[in-house]
């Protein structure tokens, strides 16, 4: 069994599903497709692992048959979503995706909402690539889990600050446990209450291109114009996390590496928008040099029953002053909660033609985590940039 330690934080959050809906041409046929799906769930380890959670050790154990689930429906994508967020996934079962394929006139859908514990957002994008291979019978590879340790992060790494708060919470901690009847009932009161409100645009390969220029024209990534760009509409300092693949190269296992950084900024109505950007990119680029694996070095040093107790005193579940303490330090209730999160995976390193087949569009939604309000999810193909917005409020800078 694998240990799960630096992603524990995802095994009680309650809005933690990655949600892809893929375009393919060609009207490929649906049971075909269905069929090349479970496929792919059999290529990985992740989607043949059920989550088993043992006097507070949580860890994935490989299951001889999968526990994903794969459906030919009519429904849209966005109904989907609503209906699917809302049943908690049966991870300790091996249900950790569920895929649609959704058959229409034009273009072939398939939306693929994955549980975090099944990977990241490039772990998805190379599911794709199994399903549409599997589809073309090409033979798939077999990819086991590439989990992170706490070998991999040691303490040394920490800020003082950081080291104390860890030994202090591993002094004090109780150290209890919980169920599966825990994580039922802080999903089942989390979407009783909340439910997803999702947007999205797809530019034009002009207007694509476009962003692509001024960010070169400025000296800026393309990601830093886009988060000043996002910044723009707000009239306050806001914070804003920022996921950090730490994936090596043609590692395309589902697994879930990814790090975080965060900045603070206000964009200046005083100055030029490349102004602002420049100063955007600066932050961006002394965060990724100063604190790219911090988040993943302060989870493996805290306990991780006391990690399921942030999430469930967020959400009133379970009352304890040091998880109240926590839940403030990482940013899930308190002042320092992101005002936004924004995940670029920019042009997907997956290929986007399979036989007769074409994969025209895919809309990236990434999870609306407790820790931040509006999440923005962005992915470029076939040169057009789509732009998605998840929150779970009212209000839309969606323009």
């Amino acid at each position: 069994m694998n240990e799960i330690i630096t992603e524990r934080p995802n095994l009680f959050e309650p809005n933690v599903y990655i949600t892809m809906c893929v375009e393919v041409t060609g009207k490929p046929c649906p049971q075909k497709l269905a069929a090349a799906v479970s496929e792919a769930y059999k290529a990985n380890e992740a989607t043949m692992s059920r989550i088993v959670l043992e006097q507070g050790v949580a860890s994935y154990e490989k299951l001889a048959v999968s526990g994903c689930k794969v459906e030919i429906t009519d429904k849209s994508w966005l109904e989907l979503v609503r209906e699917n967020e809302k049943l908690p996934y049966a991870i300790d079962k091996g249900e950790l995706v569920r895929t649609f394929v959704i058959p229409s006139e034009a273009d072939t859908r398939i939306m693929i909402m994955a549980h975090h514990l099944a990977g990241d957002g490039k772990s998805i994008l190379y599911f794709i690539k199994d399903i549409m291979n599997a589809f073309g019978q090409v033979p798939l590879t077999y990819k086991p889990l590439s989990l992170l340790h706490r070998a991999s992060f040691p303490e040394t790494g920490l800020s003082v600050p950081a080291k104390l708060y860890a030994r202090y919470c591993n002094r004090k901690w109780k150290h209890l446990f919980f169920t599966w009847q825990d994580y039922s009932d802080l999903h089942n009161k989390y979407w009783d209450t909340f439910s997803s409100d999702i947007e999205y645009k797809t530019l034009s390969i002009a207007e694509t291109a476009q962003i692509i220029e001024e960010a070169k024209q400025i000296g800026c990534s393309v990601n830093s114009y886009l988060v000043t760009m996002f910044l723009q509409k707000y009239q306050k300092k806001c914070e804003v996390g920022i996921p950090v693949s730490i994936r090596e190269d043609k590692n395309e296992a589902m697994s879930n590496l990814v790090s975080g950084i965060r900045i603070r900024y206000q964009f200046d109505t005083q100055k030029s928008f490349a102004e602002n950007a420049m100063q955007v990119h600066k932050r961006i680029k002394k965060a990724l040099r100063q604190k790219r694996v911090f988040v993943l070095q302060f989870l493996a040093s805290l306990p991780a029953t006391l990690l399921d107790a942030v999430l469930l005193t967020t959400y009133d579940c379970y009352s304890d002053r040091l998880a109240e303490q926590t839940a403030k330090v990482m940013s899930y209730t308190g002042e320092k909660t992101r005002d936004l999160g924004v995940t670029n995976l920019a042009v997907p390193d997956i290929p986007l033609l399979y036989g007769e087949h074409q994969i025209k569009n895919i809309i990236f939604v990434p999870p609306a985590i407790s820790y931040a309000h509006n999440i923005i999810g962005i992915i470029t193909v076939q040169g057009k940039m789509t732009i998605s917005f998840h929150k779970m409020q009212q209000h839309s800078i969606m323009k």
